[in-house]
């Protein structure tokens, strides 16, 4: 039989490693990946939320109709801010609570305190009147930070009177306002927080997305600092249910993973858990029924001991 007419070594031929490069590159041009980012994505679609958002319109209401708790009409006259149709109170006030007042009340007289994600400000507006030092508002969306900064003005702060500055001030009390551009903190920010927190918000990040942030989050910590996350959890009742009725991941819906792939998440970037939620039979909270919500700290290295040599 000729070389030609032979299977085998025609298709090794084609599979070798010069006929594939020629192949990659006749394709490349004609190529086209219109997959954007989870990013990118993220900031298009909170960018727009922020935009329409009014307690008024149609898809809110519907949001504010399905939170438990209270009547309809109980639940829409609490609807002040943006992300307040996300939950009910209580279950936020309790997380508040028990993941981020308790370590406020333990910081030094001046503390630097970051929040990943502000959104509209729905926690930090509960939140800003225990810190002393700095807060940094950090988001991807700028019109986001945009109804953080109202809602933060509402509570008392003024205008920091300097020329182009975008921080407001407040007794004993400074707040940035930081439009992120990747998923990481600015670098020129690493070592310098006593605590960063991200409530409600990895649940719309994929898991590399949320892997960048657990790296850049250790980085931002000064030794001994604390940080608080809160991921969707697939093995919770809720977050189960709610996995169960989705047919896709989309930014808009969430993104479920399970407290292994949190651990090991957090161990290999070198953060140590020392809190971590648990859902109990008969859970009434919406974000411990359904979510993984972690504190951790960033550790001093241990020092390798070096043998003494016999």
């Amino acid at each position: 039989m000729s070389e030609k007419g032979n299977p085998s070594q025609s298709s090794a031929s084609s599979s070798s490693p010069d006929s594939l490069l020629k192949l990659v590159q006749s394709l490349s041009a004609s190529i086209v990946y219109t997959e954007s980012s989870n990013f990118d994505t993220n900031r298009k679609l909170w960018d727009n939320y922020a935009i329409e958002w009014s307690p008024k319109v149609e898809w809110i209401q519907k949001m504010v109709n399905n939170l438990p708790g209270c009547s309809t009409i109980e639940n829409q006259e609490t609807i002040e801010l943006i992300g307040d149709e996300w939950s009910d109170k209580s279950s936020l006030n309790q997380v508040i609570e028990e993941y981020i007042f308790p370590f406020l009340k333990e910081l030094h007289p001046h503390f630097i305190v970051g929040e990943i994600g502000t959104g509209g400000g729905r926690v930090v507006s509960k939140v800003i009147s225990k810190v002393v030092g700095e807060f940094y508002c950090f988001d991807i969306s700028k019109e986001m930070l945009s109804r953080a900064r109202n809602a933060i003005k509402a509570v008392g702060l003024e205008e920091e009177p300097i020329e182009g500055s975008k921080s407001l001030l407040g007794k004993d009390l400074k707040v940035h306002f930081t439009l992120l551009e990747k998923s990481q903190l600015p670098l020129h920010l690493e070592g310098k927080f006593d605590f960063i927190y991200s409530f409600d918000v990895f649940p719309h990040l994929d898991i590399h997305t949320q892997y960048q942030y657990f790296g850049s989050i250790k980085k931002s910590l000064k030794v001994g600092g604390h940080a608080f996350i809160s991921v969707a959890d697939l093995t919770t009742p809720a977050g189960w249910s709610r996995f169960e009725k989705q047919s896709k991941y989309t930014v808009g819906g969430f993104y479920f993973i399970c407290p292994e792939i949190v651990r090991k998440m957090v161990s290999q970037v070198g953060l140590h858990i020392v809190k971590q939620s648990s859902p109990s039979v008969g859970e009434t909270n919406l974000y411990y029924n359904r979510d993984f919500l972690i504190f951790v700290q960033k550790r001093k290295k241990k020092c390798k001991k070096k043998k003494k040599k016999k």
